[in-house]
């Protein structure tokens, strides 16, 4: 069942991480990770990445660890240098952090625990497609530091475990991954672990006759962080830690960098509901804690206690700060799953032998009156009748929860149709009762009624999601480039129209994707201060026309106003919005438009 259980895991969850990464544009934040990898390719300066959207500037926000990753198998020519080789390795660091939340959840209850586990975290749409699993960004190898540091610690404190040395091991690594690609973001993992090992006092033994061994690895740890740290001390001072711990920790957490992101103490909480309501399983989120508590109280569980402080703990902390985005909570979701899990494989344990005593009492009840047509369906072919009907109706409750409704028909007359669970169940269970099988139909009719409440409406939208293609900002700059080459002449470059302190300095974060777009198109004609004549000449004159960028509010304002005149009767050229921005095509830049393209489609 392991076995089974993780090679649909592999199938179902895993695989399709790696589908369609190409098809959406990079988003704000990996605009910004893609920008330093392209930056390392191009000036080779692998110990100083440097800070969307500035040349020079260099990237101290976090260690440099991913973007080393990102850009080294592309470099070497293993991956192709494009949103599928700068996602890859998320969708990677996805796929192994499922298979450890497989693992664990198939450590605390079997593979029913973990492959249930697995499926809520791949229908949590956040995680799939908003700054989560798929995207150039640093929460997939966050997340894996955590499931992967988890199971292995799990592994090390657990009663009949060998190879302590190499799980030890292991979380001292995955420490450094987290804490080398997110810094602090990693610090709830040894305060788990810790915290873990002090409640549980077999646990606790341990901890103390292992010290050399976990010494060892935390010295393997140091070794691993401490070089990029004392070259960036040499180099840059107190601006590092100022950066690091000062802006982005501090700041961050108490007055908040960006107003917008100031929310009150219960964000996440009311946030997370929201999030689980899209798959619809927010009522299992608190029911799940709950009999993961309970459990672990009950039975002094060091494995269900860990995976409870890993849930509570760094959600409580984080709720403290100034600053939330939900994707803060990533690394602290699979917990959760998996106490959904645990109550989805309770059901499936205690369910099954509760239901066939109750379903041989009511056949104790029911058969010794009907003696006589007992008596006639003894025989062989009736057995085979029921047994056909029974797994004839499984099929169809199975195929009417992944296909949806079933339906034949003949001439245009419906023979049979199906849309619901009910009738397949009652089948199921009214032919084992007859056949004297209750013990299986207790069974079937439990798995049944357990993948019934799975969110498998959800699954089947995430996996239509994944191939949706939405790439505007990448098909712009390749046309206009395209445009730019066929011309013949010196390149135009771009007009830009707006406040240079909102996208030069990095404080409007929607800016980021199209400066990682459009960098490559020079010159660039920058406009601070409002002007509509010069906008007029980008835009209609012949000697100096090329695509122009202008702030939305500030292009109303020229076609609202009088020096508007002029390009109001020039017409406007066709126009492709980008998060309050306006890309204007003028002359032959028009066929990079989506109208264009839509013209050109046969």
């Amino acid at each position: 069942m392991s076995r089974l259980g993780l090679a649909l895991v592999l199938i179902l969850f895993c695989l399709p991480l790696f589908v369609g990464l190409r098809s959406l544009d990079l988003e704000t934040d990996e605009a910004i990770y893609s920008f330093a990898v392209d930056k390392m390719l191009e000036d080779g300066e692998w110990l100083q990445p440097k800070s969307s959207p500035s040349e020079t500037l260099v990237f101290l926000e976090k260690p440099p660890l991913k973007f080393w990753i990102v850009a080294a198998p592309i470099r070497a020519g293993l991956l192709p240098h494009d949103e599928f080789g700068l996602r890859f390795w998320d969708a990677l660091f996805g796929a192994i952090a499922f298979a450890y939340v497989f693992a664990i959840g198939s450590r605390l209850a079997g593979p029913v625990c973990g492959a249930v586990a697995t499926m809520v975290l791949f229908v949590h749409w956040p995680l799939m497609f908003e700054h989560g699993l798929r995207s150039n960004s640093m929460e997939g190898p966050l997340v894996l530091a955590y499931c992967g540091g988890i199971y292995h610690f799990l592994s090390w404190g657990g009663r009949r475990e060998s190879r302590r040395g190499v799980h030890a091991l292991a979380v001292g690594l995955y420490f450094v991954l987290g804490f080398m690609t997110k810094f602090v973001a990693i610090v709830f993992l040894p305060a788990v672990i810790g915290l873990g090992s002090l409640l549980v006092a077999p646990v606790r033994q341990r901890l103390w006759h292992d010290w050399r061994r976990l010494a060892a690895v935390l010295g393997v740890a140091l070794l691993l962080i401490a070089p990029w740290f004392l070259y960036a001390q040499l180099q840059f001072g107190s601006l590092l830690w100022e950066t690091m711990l000062g802006e982005h920790v501090y700041v961050r957490f108490t007055a908040g960098m960006i107003p917008a992101h100031v929310q009150a103490w219960d964000y996440y909480l009311t946030t997370g509901w929201e999030k689980f309501s899209i798959a619809g399983v927010q009522w299992f989120v608190p029911l799940g804690l709950a009999v993961l508590a309970l459990q672990s109280v009950r039975r002094r569980w060091f494995e269900g206690l860990v995976i409870l402080l890993w849930a509570v703990m760094p959600l409580a902390a984080i709720s403290f700060g100034s600053s939330k985005l939900y994707h803060y909570t990533y690394p602290f979701l699979p917990p959760v799953a998996l106490a959904m899990g645990y109550v989805a494989a309770l059901v499936m344990m205690l369910g099954p032998p509760l239901l066939t005593r109750m379903l041989n009492r009511v056949d104790d009840l029911v058969m010794p009156p009907l003696a006589r047509v007992v008596a006639l369906t003894s025989g062989s072919a009736f057995r085979t009748a029921v047994s056909v009907l029974f797994w004839a109706a499984t099929i169809l409750a199975v195929w009417t929860l992944v296909f949806g409704q079933v339906r034949l028909a003949f001439g245009g007359t419906t023979l049979f149709k199906s849309s619901g669970m009910v009738r397949p169940l009652i089948i199921v269970v009214l032919a084992g009762m007859v056949s004297r099988q209750g013990q299986r139909a207790a069974m079937v009719t439990m798995a049944l009624l357990v993948a019934w409440v799975l969110p498998i409406e959800p699954y089947r939208a995430v996996v239509h999601q994944l191939t949706v293609q939405k790439h505007p900002l990448r098909n712009a700059a390749s046309c206009i480039q395209r445009v730019e080459s066929a011309s013949g002449g010196a390149p135009r470059g771009m007009f830009i129209d707006a406040e240079q302190g909102r996208w030069l300095e990095g404080l409007n974060n929607n800016w980021h994707p199209m400066y990682y777009y459009f960098r490559r198109i020079q010159p660039w004609t920058i406009q601070n201060a409002p002007q509509a004549a010069s906008l007029e000449r980008a835009l209609h004159d012949p000697q100096e026309m090329r695509p122009a960028i202008v702030q939305d509010a500030r292009y109303r304002s020229y076609l609202d106003g009088a020096e508007g005149d002029a390009l109001r009767r020039g017409g406007s050229p066709p126009i492709i919005g980008f998060f309050g921005y306006s890309l204007l095509l003028p002359g032959p830049y028009r066929t990079c438009s989506p109208e264009a393209g839509l013209l050109a489609t046969p």
